[in-house]
């Protein structure tokens, strides 16, 4: 007998306000190794490739930890980069996927969208 893992489709959506400008919540998104020091949940995060020069091709390690006793370990490749506007990547392992950040700056209040 075979068994398999349960699967569920989910979509997540999470929206950022900040007001400060692109630049600075660009470079706290991109350096993903420090997220650990900020982002609440986010456990540790292993670089196993590194990318060319804007990041694409880049591949990490995530272990996320929610209010439920469970963590959550997948890689994550970066697939498309346009600096200060839009990351798009891959995930594999626990979670599969892909995944689209955009930035947008408008009258000095920038908006995070993840999808």
């Amino acid at each position: 007998m075979v068994r398999r893992r349960a699967t569920a489709d989910y979509a997540f959506t999470t929206l950022w306000q900040i007001p400060a400008p692109v630049a600075p919540i660009w470079t706290a998104i991109t350096e993903v190794e420090r997220w650990p020091q900020w982002w609440r949940g986010v456990e540790a995060v292993v670089p196993l490739r590194a990318g060319d020069a804007h990041g694409v091709g880049a591949v990490y390690r995530y272990t996320w930890k929610s209010r439920l006793p469970y963590r959550l370990i997948f890689e994550m490749e970066t697939t498309r980069v346009e600096p200060l506007r839009r990351i798009e990547g891959r995930a594999h392992g626990e979670l599969e996927g892909t995944g689209c950040w955009i930035f947008d700056e408008v009258e000095g209040i920038t908006t995070v969208r993840y999808d």
